[in-house]
């Protein structure tokens, strides 16, 4: 996905800030997964690799959008720490709301092993500050700061 087409970086005084958006919940939680991803690496060249893929599921519940966002990144971020890998890529991803109104999402993404020659940038965690989703029109939008 480019950046055009699901997120966009602003800048910011010291850290990372993206605006990610999407026509559905999904589309939107999957636009700031890959803004976190390409934010560590560089996807293009993974895309291009021939390395064994990993595909890590990401499971979380929240009773806000924004905290289940900052969740799913975290998470993602967790994740890739622990295993030693870039994600890079989203194989599925679903975000519901159950009947006593709390979030879910279920995203299986892909990654591989970590290589310098991938590497951007370190990020720390993903900051609760200024995390909101906004629905505009008919598109939802997300403004996302990641320290690093």
């Amino acid at each position: 996905m480019s950046k055009a087409a699901g997120y966009k970086y602003v800048n910011h005084i010291a850290d990372v800030e993206y605006i990610a958006h999407g026509k559905t919940l999904d589309a939107l939680f999957g636009s700031a997964m890959l803004a976190l991803f390409d934010t560590i690496a560089d996807l293009k060249k993974i895309s291009k690799g021939k390395k064994e893929r990993k595909v890590i599921k990401i499971s979380d519940k929240a009773h806000t959008l924004e905290d289940l966002l900052w969740y799913v990144l975290q998470d993602a971020l967790s994740v890739a720490d622990s295993k030693g890998i870039f994600l890079y890529n989203i194989k599925s991803i679903k975000i519901t709301k159950g009947k006593n109104g709390e979030f879910r999402a279920k995203a299986k993404v892909i990654g591989i092993e970590k290589e310098q020659a991938y590497a951007k940038l370190d990020a720390k965690g993903v900051s609760r500050y200024d995390l909101k989703i906004e629905k505009k029109g008919t598109m939802y939008e997300a403004s996302v700061v990641l320290d690093v």
